[in-house]
């Protein structure tokens, strides 16, 4: 019996959970599951035409797909964001932290396996999260195709460079935007290891302190290319980068240097 109520007790739980949900406006199946997994069971979850995401109606590259984060629209100040790519076989695409600074823009490129629905979730500073959604088609298979970049011999002499520079886009905020030469293997490829980015900080270049940290998982692109838009005038900052074989990236960016 005590058996037999513990099962009932937990499917209540799980129906009053998805009760409480918002409904998902692109009506994917993974919608509830990803939820809980990225945000919590407990997370509380609003629709917010503020946290404005954007991806292409159709991916030519699923490889190579652009994804960009607007949030001047959203009040602040942010806790954290997630975003996550429904059907891709590591749904992650990366964890972000505001630090000493709050970002405004945040662009990189991903990988997709299939058509799907993609999420950004914003955490306001009372804990509720304000979920972005938008749907890109693709003809598929981009999480596991394996690397143009080590597929070229001399991939190695040009192995970490970083290419970058800052930029004022509107007065009060500054723009930062950085392109890194690197495989990024997802680990889906047979025989080839993951081999990718995972830790991405940015610190301001006078007091060292940290403005914002990403942590990258699977789904996101090689050679990956990167756009933080920041409150306040932050004129350089030090990029540092990590891999998951251990392996550090440094530059300098500062404003009204490019390359």
């Amino acid at each position: 019996m005590g058996r037999w109520i513990a099962v009932t007790l937990m499917l209540l739980t799980g129906l009053a959970r998805a009760a409480a949900l918002p409904d998902d406006p692109l009506r994917s199946p993974m919608w509830e599951y990803n939820l809980g997994r990225y945000l919590g069971d407990e997370a509380r979850v609003v629709i917010d035409d503020r946290v404005a995401l954007k991806v292409p109606g159709f991916a030519e590259d699923s490889a190579q797909v652009p994804l960009t984060v607007d949030l001047s629209a959203f009040p602040g100040p942010i806790r954290q964001l997630v975003s996550w790519v429904d059907f891709n076989p590591v749904p992650l695409l990366f964890k972000l932290t505001p630090e000493a600074a709050q970002p405004r823009l945040i662009a990189l490129n991903f990988r997709v396996q299939q058509a799907t629905a993609v999420r950004v979730a914003v955490q306001a500073d009372d804990g509720r999260w304000h979920i972005g959604s938008a749907d890109v088609d693709a003809a598929g298979g981009g999480c596991t195709a394996p690397s143009m970049t080590a597929a070229n011999p001399d991939w190695q002499t040009a192995f970490g460079t970083i290419r970058g520079g800052a930029f004022s886009p509107v007065p009060g905020h500054t723009r930062f935007k950085f392109h890194t030469l690197h495989p990024m293997d997802s680990g889906m490829v047979g025989n080839v290891p993951a081999f990718r980015i995972d830790d991405v900080r940015l610190h301001d270049l006078a007091s060292d302190r940290l403005l914002l940290r990403m942590r990258l998982a699977e789904s996101a692109a090689e050679n990956p290319m990167f756009v933080f838009e920041l409150a306040g005038e932050q004129r350089a900052v030090r990029l540092w980068m990590r891999d998951n074989n251990g392996n550090l990236f440094e530059r300098e960016l500062a404003l009204g240097e490019g390359g």
